[in-house]
C-alpha cells in the first residue's frame, strides 16, 4: 500500500515519456494508474506501455462499453460516435466515468490496473475543488484515493491533430471536421495547466 498523499499543491514532474513510464511501473506494484489527456494525445500508448512493464490489467474507456454508448447516442442524437455533444455530456459521461473507476478500484484490490481515458472533467472538478484529481476521483465513488495515482499525457495541438487523421477513428471525425473551434474550445481553454496542478505526473509526448 502506498503512503498517504501529501497536501497540496502538487507540483508534476515533467519527464520524457518512456523514461517517466518505466520510472513509475518500477514503484508500482498494485492499484489504480489513471493515465488520462485530450484524445489522440498519446494516453493509450503509454497506458498500454505501463501495462506491458508493470503486467497490469488494462481498462481503456473507449472499449469498456462501447455497444451501449452507440447504441444509446444513435437513439438520442443518430450519431453513435457523438462523444462531444451537451447530450453525450448529461446522459452517458457521468455514469461511464463512475462504472468504469469502480471496476478499476474492484480490480485494483487484487491487481495493478491501468485506466486510459481522457478524464477531462475530472480533472477540471479536482482543480475547482483545490484538491489533487485521485482524491477526486476518490471522491466521485466513496473510495480511499490512496489507491489511485495519476499521469497526464501532454501533446501540442498539431501533434494531436495529426495522429486523430492518421487513426481515422469514427469518434474524431467531428473534432477534425471542426479542427479550429476544437482547438480553441477544448484543446486551449486551460485544461492542461490544471492537470499540472492536479495530477502526480505530466509526461510530455
Amino acid at each position: 500500500m502506498r503512503p498517504a498523499r501529501q497536501p497540496h499543491p502538487f507540483t508534476a514532474a515533467k519527464f520524457v515519456m518512456t523514461h517517466e513510464l518505466d520510472r513509475i511501473a518500477a514503484a508500482t506494484d498494485t492499484g489504480v494508474t489513471i493515465v488520462c489527456g485530450f484524445p489522440a494525445s498519446g494516453k493509450s500508448t503509454a497506458a498500454r506501455h505501463l501495462t506491458d512493464v508493470m503486467g497490469a490489467v488494462l481498462i481503456d474507456k473507449d472499449s469498456f462499453a462501447t455497444e451501449l454508448e452507440e447504441s444509446v447516442m444513435t437513439e438520442l442524437t443518430g450519431d453513435p460516435h457523438d462523444r462531444d455533444s451537451s447530450v453525450y455530456a448529461r446522459v452517458i459521461n457521468p455514469h461511464i466515468y463512475s462504472a468504469l473507476i469502480r471496476h478499476a478500484l474492484i480490480t485494483g484490490h487484487r491487481a495493478p490496473v491501468v485506466v486510459d481515458a481522457p478524464f477531462l472533467g475530472h480533472v477540471r472538478g479536482a482543480a475547482q475543488q483545490g484538491i489533487s484529481l485521485a482524491e477526486y476521483i476518490g471522491s466521485s465513488v466513496s473510495a480511499p484515493a490512496r489507491q489511485v495515482q495519476t499521469i497526464w499525457v501532454s501533446a501540442e495541438p498539431d501533434q494531436i491533430r495529426e495522429r486523430m487523421a492518421r487513426r481515422g477513428a469514427p469518434r474524431d471525425a467531428g473534432k477534425l471536421a471542426n479542427w479550429d473551434a476544437y482547438r480553441t474550445e477544448v484543446l486551449e481553454q486551460g485544461t492542461g495547466e490544471l492537470a499540472a496542478a492536479v495530477v502526480d505526473y505530466v509526461v510530455q509526448n
